[in-house]
């Protein structure tokens, strides 16, 4: 799996405190190494997120991605899930 990153990820990447950036790195480890890892959720998106999907990276944390090819996602946003839906 190959993920790059989009200008708006990068900037919300930057705001999250250190714990949540251990989280997100750990998440996207196991995204990269098994995608159908059940404590992922990875699910699409519906409504205006619709076609990216998302998957949690533990407690509140959610990052959305886009696949664009077969083993080749770019990941758009990361936040909270209030950040990112509310």
């Amino acid at each position: 799996m190959q993920a790059q990153t989009h200008k708006r990820y990068n900037a919300m990447w930057a705001k999250l405190d250190r714990k949540q950036q251990l989280q997100v790195m750990a998440a996207l480890k196991l995204f990269m190494t098994n995608q159908n890892k059940k404590q992922l959720r990875i699910h699409q998106l519906k409504g205006k997120y619709y076609p990216q999907y998302s998957l949690s990276a533990g407690d509140d944390l959610r990052i959305h991605f886009l696949e664009i090819k077969k083993n080749k996602v770019v990941l758009m946003l990361v936040g909270t899930h209030d950040q990112l839906y509310g």
